[in-house]
């Protein structure tokens, strides 16, 4: 987990909310080809997105603290509710991250982002592919309650795809009265 914190640091990686380190962020232009979302939006090269990380130490704390892999994705799919609808206010109060078109990731933990409004797809075949497999494989032996038995089983299903939702469906998904409201009955 050592790597963790130097990946943190040398990509400049925020925590999306201080009070639940889940998910980091970092602003940057996009790079690859033009993914096609759900809503209509398309990010296109040079586009301004918002890249998601998950917090690989805390997901390790996670699992330590369950053995169970069916309790580890409740525990994922409910830190993911909480920290979505902060998403929206993160972006309206940074000015980097004004202009930002969507948010992407790219991730093993796919199965049901969907329903969370995000589109996902496929990551384009190449040494990135080749590379991101081999690195979200490690963790997850590491991460994952069953380790290398979990390498063994659904093989199919351990493929990195890219995550990504646009601002305007953020908005229409999260409105920022919903989370503020949210948060106030959190505290």
């Amino acid at each position: 987990m050592k790597w963790e914190k130097l990946f943190q640091t040398f990509f400049h990686l925020k925590p999306l909310d201080e009070k639940n380190h889940f998910l980091y962020t970092r602003v940057r232009a996009y790079r690859g080809k033009t993914i096609q979302l759900a809503d209509g939006e398309k990010i296109r090269k040079g586009d301004c997105i918002v890249e998601l990380h998950l917090n690989n130490a805390l997901l390790f704390k996670m699992r330590t603290e369950t053995r169970s892999s069916v309790r580890l994705a409740v525990q994922m799919i409910r830190a993911t509710e909480q920290s979505l609808p902060k998403i929206l206010p993160f972006l309206l109060t940074h000015s980097s991250y004004q202009n930002v078109k969507g948010v992407y990731g790219v991730s093993l933990l796919h199965r049901g982002a969907e329903q969370f409004g995000f589109t996902v797809m496929d990551l384009p075949k190449g040494i990135f592919s080749l590379c991101t497999r081999i690195y979200l494989r490690t963790l997850l032996l590491i991460v994952h309650p069953q380790g290398k038995q979990r390498l063994q089983f659904k093989t199919h299903l351990l493929t990195p795809k890219i995550i990504a939702i646009s601002t305007r469906e953020l908005t229409r998904r999260y409105p920022i009265e919903s989370s503020l409201k949210r948060e106030k009955e959190n505290d």
